[in-house]
Order: C-alpha cells, then sequence, then structure tokens
C-alpha cells in the first residue's frame, strides 16, 4: 500500500520546488505549475476528509485531482494550442453564465481563437499517442484513466444516485438504517492521486529546468508501494 509517508514527501518536495516556478506572462509550462499546485492540494484535501472519517467524500476530490493532472499534462506537453484550449473553455462558461443569469457583461469579445468546453473523453482519448511522443512506454489499447478513474468516481463519488446516497443506507431484513460516515470505496484514496501527480511533476521540473532525481526516487517508490498492494 502506498504510505502516507511517501505522499508526504512527494508533496514537500513539490511544495520546496515550486519555489523556482516563475515565468514571463502567457507561458504555457506556468499554467501546468500551477495545475500541479492545485494537484498537491487535492492531495492534502483526500487525506483531510479520510482522516475526518469522510472516506465516502474522497472520490470527489480523486476525480477533479484526475482532470487537473489530464488538462496539465496537455498544456506542458502540447503548449500554447492546449492553453488555447483552455481560455476558449473558460470564455464559453464564462459567456454562457452572463447570459443565463443575465449579468449583461461580455467576456473577451476581442477573443479569435476556438470558444468551446473542454471534451474531457477527447482529451483521454489522445493522451496515449502524446505519452508516446513523450518518449513514454504507452499501452494505447489499455484501461484509460477516464474508466478506472473519471467514471468509476463519478459513479461512487460525484453523481447523486444509489452508489453515493445508497452507501449511507444500512439494509436490514426487517427494517433500513443510517450508516454514519461510511468509509471510501477504495482502501487508500489518495494513491492513484500521488502518482499521477509524480507524473505531472517529473514533467513540470523538466519544463523548469529543475532537476528530477529526488523526484524519481519518490516515485519509484510510490510504484512499488503501489504495486506491492496489487500483487504486481
Amino acid at each position: 500500500m502506498v504510505s502516507r509517508e511517501t505522499v508526504n514527501e512527494l508533496l514537500a518536495l513539490v511544495d520546496e520546488r515550486g519555489n523556482s516556478f516563475e515565468s514571463s506572462p502567457g507561458q504555457a509550462r506556468q499554467f501546468a505549475a500551477a495545475g500541479l499546485i492545485r494537484c498537491n492540494d487535492l492531495v492534502r484535501g483526500i487525506h483531510v476528509l479520510d482522516d475526518a472519517g469522510l472516506g465516502s467524500l474522497t472520490g470527489i476530490l480523486e476525480r477533479q485531482h484526475w482532470e487537473t493532472w489530464l488538462v496539465s499534462i496537455h498544456v506542458v506537453l502540447r503548449g500554447e494550442e492546449a492553453l488555447h484550449e483552455v481560455a476558449g473553455d473558460d470564455i464559453f462558461w464564462k459567456r454562457l453564465l452572463s447570459e443565463k443569469l443575465q449579468l449583461g457583461f461580455a467576456y473577451h469579445d476581442d477573443w479569435e481563437g476556438k470558444v468551446a468546453k473542454l471534451n474531457f473523453k477527447k482529451l483521454a482519448d489522445g493522451l496515449p499517442s502524446l505519452l508516446a511522443q513523450a518518449g513514454e512506454l504507452v499501452d494505447p489499447s489499455g484501461v484509460q484513466g477516464y474508466d478506472v478513474t473519471y467514471r468509476v468516481q463519478s459513479l461512487f463519488a460525484v453523481h447523486a444516485g444509489l452508489a453515493t446516497i445508497g452507501s449511507y443506507l444500512l439494509y436490514g431484513d426487517t427494517a433500513w438504517g443510517i450508516i454514519r460516515n461510511p468509509p471510501a470505496k477504495f482502501r487508500t484514496p489518495s494513491q492513484t492521486p500521488a502518482l499521477h501527480s509524480a507524473h505531472l511533476a517529473n514533467y513540470v521540473f523538466k519544463a523548469f529546468g529543475v532537476p528530477t532525481e529526488e523526484l524519481d526516487r519518490i516515485a519509484d517508490r510510490l510504484l512499488g508501494e503501489a504495486k506491492a498492494e496489487s500483487g504486481v
């Protein structure tokens, strides 16, 4: 099982190295760095919820962590093209809200790029080839994080339904009751987020010319602990 000690070591390293993440305005690498720091906070939030006995809520943050990792990986690897897609998504939603809520203001009328909401499935589908181009060994036919994390956590942690609300039900033969603070659906809620954070950190560190030796050591330990947990 991935230990809290190893995860905290990763968080501390990213915090320390984050002090050197600085760029001139508009650089894609700076947005990716901001994504990495948000990933740090999301992992900490998972720990806070888990320690407070609110394990059933940790999947909400795990899904958000996956989305943050996915978008940030695209930006750090694809640069300005991906950053423009993020901007187009922001403009799409703010214009829509302005219209629906009758706020009466125009948002970035001078924007000449595409205005469209981000499609996380499309981003996930394009990730294997993107990582392969970056030199990673990727199995394009393998199970994707979109299914393992996004869809799983959407069902068990995010969307109101039987899997989420029903986890608070205590079923009996003659009566049903309520379960207070049901546990997390998965034993180590920060394991996948920590692995994704280490993955993103590797690209962000390199984008800023930050040495990765210590990061690699922590990432190897995380991976080893995760494999031991799964029996691989």
